[in-house]
């Protein structure tokens, strides 16, 4: 008994089925190897703020909703973008396309870590400081944790603090204006300090 189909069709949507599960296959095994490429070079890279991911509509969310990155890199990703193509084109766009997220990123890690500051001032004032006399004194010392440097204080003085932190190995951060709290922090004076230990 036959469905009445003829042969050459149903051959026809078995060769399209067959094609169909070929390429889904090839495309999974792509994905696969993104991924695993990323964790190498990413999973272990401490400095590391943001992963922004960026392709044709349905490349990039089936690459992240189905899952192929590790749940610590998945959590890393700050934005997806779209874009035309996977050659030097594309990648200029998606790096066009990525300002807004990057500077918004920047606002957003400038605020925490001047929070950070702030609530050391007013928690353990005797590890931290927005004086500029104690805080090169405890350069010299080897005790500061954390620099903070206004972008707008004096050059000269900026660059005295950041090489004094460097010999001691102090993480510097460099804090803008273009926030209110950056704001706030230059009109305090510029410069502060979280301390390893008190001095």
């Amino acid at each position: 008994m036959t469905s009445g189909v003829p042969s050459k069709v149903r051959a026809g949507g078995q060769s399209s089925q067959r094609f169909h599960r070929i390429t889904e296959g090839l495309t999974k095994d792509f994905y696969k190897r993104i991924a695993e490429e990323m964790k190498k070079i990413f999973f272990e890279m401490p400095k590391l703020k943001g992963i922004i991911i960026g392709g044709p509509i349905p490349t990039k969310d089936e690459f992240i909703d189905n899952e192929y990155l590790t749940d610590q890199l998945r959590k890393k990703i700050i934005g997806k973008i779209d874009i035309g193509g996977s050659d030097e084109s594309g990648l200029k766009e998606l790096v066009t396309k990525s300002q807004d997220i990057l500077a918004e990123q920047e606002i957003i890690y400038e605020k925490n870590i001047l929070k950070k500051l702030f609530e050391s001032l007013g928690e353990t004032p005797n590890k931290s400081s927005i004086k500029i006399e104690k805080i090169e004194k405890v350069l010299k010392y080897g005790a500061v944790e954390t620099l903070f440097l206004s972008k707008k204080i004096e050059k000269e003085i900026s660059k005295s603090l950041k090489d004094s932190a460097k010999k001691s190995g102090a993480k510097i951060e460099i804090i803008s204006t273009e926030t209110s709290e950056g704001e706030q922090f230059f009109n305090l004076g510029g410069i502060g300090a979280i301390l390893r230990f008190e001095v």
